[in-house]
């Protein structure tokens, strides 16, 4: 159902929770669910197939627990993250729940519609009551960009009471045209694989729409070329580069020749994959550009037509090291080791990418979610990152006499600990939870990093209420 909370500043982009591992240990329940040993997250659901499993998980927990108790797991936990949640209606419109929305159960929604007219309740209404089952497009905000984008949602019948009804839930597709908003999709903001096959299809679809144009703009916008992530566009049949934004000084090099350290031909790779699939990722090492060093990449590719003819398009990512491969979602940070390894994974991204980093740190679910964020200050405690609108300095205020409410001077002890012989370590004081909105002791570990020449302080914490172990 077209219903979402309001999008909150600290959890902007996408996030997740354990979807669907549905124990439920914080609700008692009649009897375990059929898809119980189904593992996964909410957040990648991100296909049709996906979203309909959901669903239909949904209505075999009503069935397991009955709605009482289902609608109450339905409100939290293994089940809403964000924008992804369920809703239910009856046919006739009657609103039974859709999680984080101020719409009182009972409401008729029979008449309500999209910003183009479309009656999102009813068309749901009628694919649930004669077809049984099926999906609805349509336009509707989307909480993680706070833009009006087009979303397709996935309805069931069921019996509610003894009522004709509906259970569903929805998704805002990423790689269709009117999802490429630069709010949301730029260079500056490609960290995982499903970041890079977004880049690289919007990328796509702007190539479709500008033609020649977007050759240029590759090349010079910072929305397509930013550190360590450029957009590349090879000849299909030559190998020949038109564009590597991020290595200008292969452009019109023939590649069906280049190797790799471990003699792997990546250019005739690329080829080959297209030659028989859409897209696909090749792997191999190359030189980063926002470091100078040859690591391991990982391509994403397409294969996109220019007046006829083909050509490879693709953006690669460069591995980080192992330890921050597996590094948890911040929203998913409850451990003092976890939150370790998340701060240390977030200075070796400040030393690959400098300033490029606080894009990341300020809009992407890897480091900001929930109540936990990177900070980061300068040599006098400015704010060079800081999410919270709480204790925000104006300007380049120095905020080293910073004190909590227990009058701790928590900015000095951060850059006392990052410049002790350790370089980091942990930084205890009381501070407002933004999920909670309530002051509570917090556990910050802190490290020290060079950025430009000048000592920067890089840290995240943990606050009581989250601290497990």
């Amino acid at each position: 159902m077209p219903f979402h909370p309001r999008g909150q500043g600290l959890a902007a982009a996408l996030i997740t929770l354990a979807l669907l591992s549905l124990t439920l240990l914080t609700a008692p329940v009649a009897a375990q669910t059929p898809c119980d040993d189904h593992a996964g997250r909410l957040a990648d659901i991100h296909t049709r197939e996906q979203l309909k499993a959901y669903v239909h998980c949904a209505a075999e927990h009503i069935e397991a627990v009955g709605h009482e108790q289902a609608f109450q797991d339905f409100s939290g936990g293994a089940w809403h993250d964000g924008p992804m949640a369920l809703f239910a209606a009856t046919i006739d419109g009657e609103h039974l729940f859709a999680y984080g929305v101020d719409i009182p159960p009972g409401s008729d929604l029979s008449e309500w519609r999209d910003s183009e007219g479309t009656p999102i309740v009813q068309q749901q209404a009628r694919i649930a009551r004669d077809f049984g089952a099926g999906f609805v497009y349509y336009r509707i905000e989307n909480i993680a960009s706070g833009l009006e984008e087009p979303k397709e949602s996935y309805v069931l019948r069921l019996d509610y009471q003894g009522v004709p009804a509906f259970i569903g839930a929805g998704l805002h597709a990423q790689d269709t045209r009117a999802t490429c908003s630069p709010e949301v999709v730029r260079a500056s903001l490609v960290y995982s694989e499903r970041d890079v096959e977004a880049f690289v299809t919007c990328a796509a679809h702007y190539l479709q729409q500008n033609g020649l144009q977007a050759l240029h703009d590759f090349n010079s916008d910072p929305r397509w070329i930013a550190g360590p992530t450029y957009l590349i566009l090879l000849d299909m049949e030559s190998l020949v580069a038109v564009v590597a934004a991020g290595q200008p000084h292969l452009v019109g090099v023939d590649g069906s020749e280049f190797r790799d350290m471990d003699d792997v031909q990546f250019a005739r790779e690329k080829q080959r994959i297209l030659a028989t699939h859409d897209d696909g990722y090749v792997y191999y090492r190359f030189r980063n550009p926002a470091s100078g060093e040859v690591e391991p990449k990982a391509t994403y590719l397409r294969r996109v037509l220019i007046d006829g003819h083909a050509y490879i398009l693709g953006a690669g990512l460069y591995v980080p090291a192992a330890g921050c491969r597996s590094l948890p979602l911040a929203r998913e940070i409850v451990t003092r080791d976890e939150l370790q390894l998340f701060v240390r994974c977030a200075a070796r991204l400040v030393e690959e990418r400098g300033e490029l980093a606080w894009d990341l740190f300020l809009n992407h679910p890897q480091w900001i979610g929930g109540a936990t964020y990177i900070f980061v200050l300068d040599e006098l405690c400015r704010q060079l990152v800081y999410p919270l609108d709480y204790e925000r300095a104006e300007g380049d205020e120095p905020r080293c006499d910073l004190r909590d409410a227990e009058g701790t001077p928590l900015n000095q002890n951060v850059l006392d600990t990052v410049r002790s012989e350790a370089g980091e370590g942990w930084v205890e004081y009381v501070w407002l939870n933004p999920a909670n909105d309530k002051v509570e002791a917090k556990h910050a570990f802190v490290v020290g990093e060079t950025l430009d020449g000048e000592h920067v302080s890089i840290g995240a914490g943990l606050y009581e209420s989250q601290l497990q172990g």
